[in-house]
């Protein structure tokens, strides 16, 4: 089958809505970020639609935690999700209906991490926030869920910490169950070509992705750092099975489809879902987009599998 020569209908129409909207980083500064988080919020409210239901927020690890239980719970999973945005958006409700969508598809309990974002708390700081709510999440789990079925979750900076993260606990013996990776950014080093080829015109654009890693990294040179680039991890054996999302129209495609070979390279159960059609942030447009929402609840229903319920 040839590739789509273009985004699926319902993708553009959604962009199409947004046309008249700033660059997202038209009007940001190194010190002030709020203009593209409100204009990012609006996007994701009109594209993700309101939650079902409010989430309990609690504190895990000096990190809020916003807690989504499913309409019915057929698990006692605990799945932990990382939200997207750069590391500089998404924080605080912007992504409270993905995360109840999570846990009404997966029927488990989802803990979805506030963790700290730049350039207020640049590299280490998100990571280290992660990691912190992940290992109290661990030792002291949510009633009704059971640490030792403990997913991660995360889409597009989200997804990179999540690798991260697996990877400590693996080396700490305790490896996650299932792993969920949406168009991960896995590798801070390379250059791969989907970046030219999708840098304008499918909502995250290639300046949008500088513009995060500057704000993300601030002076820090990531060269040879696995904390950001998990792709040139020493080894990635031990990593539990993980699905790695794509989307055609996205400068991160080809660099989530090498995080999948090297997973599978190094013995790991990796399933690469690749959506042709769809665009950086699909993950969040299911309101909004049926492929979208069809392809997330395919992903849903397979990290559900892994797990099972």
């Amino acid at each position: 089958m040839s590739a789509p020569t273009g985004p699926d209908a319902g993708i553009r129409d959604l962009l199409a809505r947004w046309t008249d909207a700033p660059a997202m980083f038209a009007d940001a500064s190194p010190e002030d970020v709020s203009s593209p988080r409100a204009r990012f919020a609006v996007q994701m409210a009109d594209a993700g639609g309101p939650p079902p239901r409010p989430p309990e927020v609690r504190d895990a690890g000096g990190v809020p935690v916003r807690l989504h239980r499913p309409a019915s719970a057929t698990s006692d999973a605990l799945v932990v999700f990382l939200h997207g945005g750069g590391w500089v958006l998404g924080g605080g409700d912007v992504y409270d209906a993905a995360a109840a969508g999570l846990a009404d598809d997966v029927g488990a309990v989802v803990a979805a991490v506030d963790y700290p974002l730049a350039p207020e708390h640049p590299f280490p700081a998100p990571l280290e926030g992660a990691q912190a709510a992940i290992r109290a999440l661990l030792a002291d789990p949510p009633a009704g869920t059971d640490p030792a079925r403990c997913a991660l979750v995360g889409d597009s900076a989200g997804a990179n910490l999540a690798a991260v993260a697996a990877l400590a606990l693996r080396d700490e013996g305790r490896p996650p169950a299932a792993m969920l990776l949406v168009y991960p950014p896995p590798d801070f080093e390379g250059r791969y070509p989907s970046v030219t080829e999708n840098a304008e015109g499918y909502w995250l654009t290639a300046s949008d992705v500088k513009a995060c890693s500057k704000l993300y990294l601030a002076g820090h040179d990531p060269r040879g750092d696995v904390r950001l680039s998990p792709l040139r991890a020493p080894s990635l054996a031990g990593l539990p099975p993980t699905i790695v999302a794509t989307a055609g129209f996205d400068p991160l495609r080809d660099a989530g489809h090498a995080f999948a070979d090297a997973l599978a390279a190094a013995g790991v159960d990796a399933r690469r879902r690749e959506h042709p059609a769809l665009v950086h942030g699909f993950y969040g447009f299911r309101a909004a987009v049926p492929a979208a929402d069809t392809a997330v609840r395919a992903l849903h229903a397979e990290l559900a599998g892994l797990l099972g319920r």
